[in-house]
């Protein structure tokens, strides 16, 4: 049985993540959702969860906006 693959999902919007979240699993991913780009860059960072795929909102609302938490990450990778 081949192992599911992980992916971050960065969404400010609730119902938004809720349906993506939603239709990702169905498709047999398993999705840990956060709502700011603090929150992914420190998930990342932690090294607790290897992601095989972050899928990020560019407007995030207050804080870091998902272009800069993708940059952040990147430099981290």
């Amino acid at each position: 049985m081949e192992e599911k693959r992980s992916l971050l999902l960065v969404e400010d919007e609730v119902i938004i993540a809720m349906a993506e979240k939603l239709q990702l699993e169905k498709k047999g991913y398993r999705v840990l959702h956060v709502f700011s780009g603090e929150d992914s860059v420190r998930i990342i960072r932690s090294k607790e969860i290897r992601f095989d795929l972050v899928l990020m909102d560019i407007d995030l609302g207050k804080g870091m906006d998902g272009i800069t938490a993708a940059r952040k990450i990147l430099e981290f990778a």
